[in-house]
């Protein structure tokens, strides 16, 4: 199935040797950040039934960078670590991305829920996002944002 075919999801995980990869779809660039957040999230528990639920945990968030595919990494990267520090699993971006002097900048909040494994039972655990197959672009009249997890 070919990237083109998946705009219809909002969200996926992929095979990448030992790693696995995340990819978020959306009609502008924070809705497929916030849908990769999603395909994070999945990754980490065997029932993600809190993505039916409305949040109970939320974090502000502020990130820049020079390049796009950076900010991705870093953003990921963050979501992972704020999810260790609080016990929690976020899996929601509200917010604005926005270029500004030649430097991209991510502002909002992350949404989720404390992390309950006798709810959620364990999935793997994520140890980073890494620049392989990073990338953030618009693919016709959508954006695609992906990187590969170390698990």
């Amino acid at each position: 199935m070919s990237i083109t075919e998946n705009l219809l999801k909002d969200y996926e995980t992929f095979e990448h040797g030992a790693d696995i990869g995340i990819r978020g779809y959306g009609k502008t660039p924070e809705e497929a950040l916030s849908n990769l957040l999603k395909a994070l999230a999945t990754l980490q528990v065997e029932n993600p039934l809190f993505l039916l639920k409305a949040p109970e945990l939320k974090d502000a968030i502020s990130l820049s960078a020079e390049y796009m595919d950076e900010l991705l990494v870093v953003f990921v990267n963050k979501v992972i670590s704020l999810n260790s520090l609080n016990g929690a699993i976020y899996y929601q971006f509200k917010g604005k991305l926005e270029k500004r002097d030649g430097v991209y900048h991510l502002v909002g909040e992350i949404y989720g829920v404390p992390f309950d494994f006798e709810k959620y039972g364990f999935g793997v655990e994520v140890k980073g996002a890494t620049f392989t197959l990073a990338k953030f672009e618009k693919m016709n009249e959508h954006y695609v944002a992906q990187c590969v997890v170390d698990v």
